[in-house]
This record gives C-alpha cells, structure tokens and sequence, in this order.
C-alpha cells in the first residue's frame, strides 16, 4: 500500500506531504510524489529532501503544458504500479478536473476542498466546506480507495527529512481523446501570494468601494505583506480573483490585520493558524472582534491612514 502525493505547485508538497504522513501512520506504507512536465530537475531538487520514499518524474515535452489527460495517464501509472489507495493532491480548479478523473478510472472516493484530515476509529476523516462556507460538512471514508484534495495552509509544512529515491519515467501518450492545442498562461498581479506571506492585510464590506482597496496594497507594501479580500468582495463585486477564507485561501502569517471584516465563520475558519490577529471595525459587536488577539474600534477609513503615515515615518 502507498500513498500518492501530486501538487502542481511544487512549494505545497510539503503540506501534503504532512497530510499523507497522518494517513501512514495509520494504515502503514510508503509515501511517494509525483512529478509531472518537462525539464523538471531543478523543481525535483527542492523536494528530494522531504523524506519521500520515492519521487517519480515524468519528464515529456508533452507534458509540460496541463493537458488533464496526459497528466491523468502518468497518475494512473504510478498508482498502478506502486499499488497506491490514497492520492494526495492540492485542491484547485485544475487538480478537481483531474482528481474527478483518477477517482473515476480506480473506483475511488473523492472528496475536494478539505479543510480538514483526521483518523477517527480507524477511518479518515475529513471536512469541507459547503453552501459557500456557511457551513462544514463531515465525510467520512469508508472503502480502501480515495482521492483527497486538500486546501492549503491546513497542514504545517513537513520539515527536512532523508534523501528520496528519484526514478525517471516515460509513458505512452498516443490514444488521447483531448488534444491541447494552444495554451495561454494566466496574467496574475504581481505580489506575495496569500498563502506564503508573513503578513496579510485583508478587507470585508467595511470597504466602500473598489479604488478603497488601494489602502489594504499600501499597508501590504510598507510591511513586506500581501493583500486579500473577503468572499462577498471577490465573489459578489468581482474585487479580486480571490478571497481569504475556508472556500477560498487559508492562510497561516505572522500577523493578520483584518479591516472592515465583519467575521463570518467563512472567513474565520480560514485565518484560525494565523499567529496575530488584529481587527479594525467600528462595530464593537463584530464577531471579529471574538478572534482577534488585539482590536481597535473604529473606522478604518480613519485608522488605516493614520497607521500608514505612522509607519512611513519610522
């Protein structure tokens, strides 16, 4: 038995990898990653380290490009041939399509979106978000086979561990019944991604207007931080292309200053590993209020200036 670990996102292995070690230590066997595109050595180096037991590479010009069918194919493989029940994978748009598609070819469980992994009596368990957040939903797996999507920022990243095994591999790709024919690679704002930043500025319906959001990015870019929303700004007025939060980000940084957030259960349970909380609102009533480590009450039209003039001075 094995546990399969696939994340397009080489900087998330060690979360997964954390993940896949609470399934080990339970049902026992090995842990192996999966690495899928071309001219990958460099990529493969900052994992070798991590006390995988082995790392396959699928090193083909055709897939380097996401093709959910060619990247289908090298899954199957592995998991054929290292008898794998569990694949591990980061949950985003891209691995929900391709999660879909392994868990439909072995006969598996699949669950997507979760927010949290347990063993309980022997069993995995594990936890989602649904109706947008609102509310946790609890599955629990019950054959020998499952594929798991699980969010980032829910485990801790695995720390160094031995040296992995590192096996190259080639697979037949003829046959394919979806062909890529051109790819166009997604603008992104430049900036420190949510989910790595020591610091995070974020803003709820405190803010009255999109061209507002231009004080969450000054006081994000004094202190070094990132910057992010919450769902009803990103989802609802199409602020951002993403949101803090269980259905969104989770993130885990240093210090969280949260203005104009009110403090939904949403938006909270994605921000509970951060190590400082501080909330900016008028509402002395805001359930933010009960998550934050320091508060200020007041209005952040008022506060955020001030504390950016502040720092700018020191």
């Amino acid at each position: 038995m094995s546990v399969l670990i696939y994340s397009d996102k080489l900087d998330l292995y060690k979360e997964l990898i954390s993940s896949g070690e609470l399934i080990k230590e339970q049902y026992g066997g090995d842990i192996i990653g999966i690495v899928i595109g071309a001219d990958n050595a460099g990529e493969v180096d900052k994992i070798k380290n991590l006390g995988l037991s082995k790392i396959i590479v699928y090193n083909l010009p055709e897939l380097n490009n996401y093709n959910p069918m060619t990247y289908l194919r090298a899954i199957q493989e592995a998991i054929n041939e290292f008898k794998a029940r569990y694949v591990l994978m980061n949950a985003n748009y891209k691995n929900k399509i391709l999660g879909g598609l392994v868990a439909s070819k072995i006969n598996a469980g699949l669950v997507v979106d979760i927010s949290k992994l347990t063993i309980e009596d022997g069993k995995i368990v594990a936890e989602k978000p649904v109706y947008s957040g609102k509310a946790l939903a609890k599955e629990e797996i019950s054959g020998d086979k499952a594929v798991l999507l699980i969010k980032p920022g829910i485990f801790k990243p695995k720390e160094e561990g031995s040296q992995s095994e590192v096996i190259e591999k080639t697979i037949d790709l003829s046959g394919l019944n979806l062909e890529l024919t051109e790819f166009i690679p997604k603008s992104v704002e430049e900036g420190i991604k949510l989910d790595e930043a020591d610091v995070v500025i974020g803003g709820g319906r405190g803010i009255r207007q999109k061209e507002d959001l231009e004080l969450l990015k000054e006081l994000a870019n004094i202190l070094g931080g990132a910057w992010g929303v919450t769902r009803p700004l990103a989802a609802d007025y199409g602020w951002a292309s993403e949101w803090i939060g269980i259905s969104g980000v989770s993130i885990r940084p240093k210090l969280y200053i949260a203005a104009g957030v009110s403090g939904q259960p949403q938006h909270t349970s994605g921000i509970r590993e951060s190590k400082i909380i501080v909330a900016i609102n008028k509402d002395s009533e805001a359930p933010i209020f009960k998550f934050a480590d320091y508060g200020v009450i007041g209005d952040l039209y008022q506060v955020l200036p001030k504390l950016i003039e502040k720092l700018k001075k020191s």
